[in-house]
């Protein structure tokens, strides 16, 4: 290696929301530090406050609230890294994502770091403020890790091409000097979008020393103990928020199903509880409480709320399930084979072959009830194929998804930018 690759990049993670407020992927940078930190990347993270809707218990605690919009909040060390976070308005809009690009702005003109890498939110407005980087000699990527709304599959094909080309959205992506996607259907959308940018693909990846079959049955024990899930009955599992785009309310509709033959089967959702923090959402939370009301057996779905330790409800779950709408490369489900338990997913808009193959590694179901209680039924009461379809896919996790080998793609990518303008 030579002397230019061993030297220190300096990056800014920048994102909205990043701290304490955890989302997909502002939870996956979070944990990929220490590895930055490991392959020479010091790391400075320039985040803002949350809006109403994405506070979160850890956020009712904080100070921040004190603070008028616009100013910037004392320095936090967060996993080794320093956080700047920005006071903004308490809603979204132009408004907002304003203040937090001149905040970041003059982050940048301050510590003039080497690559400058966004997630998160992106508007429209952030362009002249990437230009202004650009001049300034600092090289900007952004990592779309969610497929687009604009490109909805559901759209009729004219509607969708004439949406997916409006001139600001092209613009915007054109004003980066690198975005990255974490499969290629994303890329493919990208550049359908007329995106001329440079576009790399980098995977997720999954922690395989966090993320792994377990060693005994501790967690099986203590997790299924205290959501008083008795020996003999069964778990199964959903990690992310609770919202329509996650397909809660398609899941207890199957489960409601599967009750009919199998009335010892446990839901456990793991993760926030979106439906109560969004007034937007008191209809479908209304939607979702009629539901599990309706199915006779209350007591067997189970909401745990963020938590620290999501492997151990892996660990004690019989089938993982997500039944969403629109994605990237959910971590959740990569993380589900690597601890060795079986997939079911629906055909979210965003699914491509770099997920593995359908009826090998995991078993994909249609967007409707019954076909999810199908799938439910298949699985649970045929344990050989839990088994066989957990294997092939702990196999492929550990050949293919390794996050090691991610981390050494995104520090070969920030050396090679922080080359560009030098």
């Amino acid at each position: 290696m030579s002397n230019d690759d061993d030297r220190q990049i300096n990056l800014c993670l920048a994102s909205p929301l990043f701290y304490p407020t955890f989302g997909g992927s502002q939870l996956r940078f979070l944990r990929y530090l220490p590895g930055f930190r490991k392959r020479g990347i010091d790391v400075r993270i320039v985040a803002g406050t949350p809006t109403v809707e994405d506070v979160t218990a850890g956020d009712s605690a904080e100070t921040w609230s004190r603070y008028p919009v616009g100013a910037v909040l004392p320095v936090e060390i967060v996993n080794g890294a320093p956080v700047t976070r920005v006071r903004l308005p308490d809603s979204g809009g132009l408004r907002r994502s304003l203040h937090y690009l001149r905040t970041l702005y003059r982050h940048c003109s301050l510590h003039r770091p080497d690559v400058l890498q966004l997630f998160g939110t992106l508007r429209y407005n952030a362009v002249p403020w990437l230009w202004r980087l650009r001049a300034m000699g600092i090289p900007s990527v952004y990592a779309v890790t969610i497929t687009s709304k604009l490109c909805n599959q559901r759209k009729s094909p004219l509607r969708r091409w004439l949406t997916m080309r409006k001139l600001r959205n092209r613009a915007l992506f054109n004003a980066l000097d690198c975005i990255i996607v974490n499969n290629a259907k994303m890329r493919e959308l990208m550049r359908e979008m007329g995106v001329t940018s440079r576009i790399e693909v980098i995977r997720n990846g999954v922690n395989l020393q966090r993320f792994h079959p377990a060693e005994n049955r501790q967690d099986f024990t203590r997790i299924r103990e205290a959501l008083g899930i008795a020996r003999g009955e069964l778990m199964v599992t959903t990690v992310g928020a609770v919202m329509p785009r996650k397909g809660s309310d398609l899941l207890l509709e199957a489960w409601n199903r599967v009750l009919e033959s199998m009335p010892g089967v446990h839901l456990v959702f793991v993760g926030p509880r979106k439906d109560l923090q969004d007034p937007g959402l008191r209809d479908y939370r209304a939607r979702l409480e009629q539901l599990i009301g309706d199915s006779g057996a209350p007591g067997q779905v189970h909401f745990t709320g963020l938590v620290d330790n999501v492997e151990s409800y892996l660990h004690a779950s019989d089938v993982f399930v997500l039944p969403s709408q629109r994605e990237g490369m959910p971590n959740c489900v990569l993380e589900a084979m690597a601890c060795g338990v079986p997939v079911i997913i629906t055909p979210f808009f965003g699914l491509s072959d770099d997920f593995g193959k359908p009826g090998e590694h995991y078993l994909l179901a249609d967007f409707s009830p019954d076909s999810l209680a199908e799938a439910l039924r298949r699985l649970l009461q045929d344990p050989g194929l839990r088994q066989r379809l957990a294997d092939a896919a702990l196999q492929w996790i550990r050949q293919t998804m390794d996050q090691q080998a991610s981390l050494d793609r995104y520090a070969s990518l920030y050396k090679e930018l922080a080359r560009k303008y030098k």
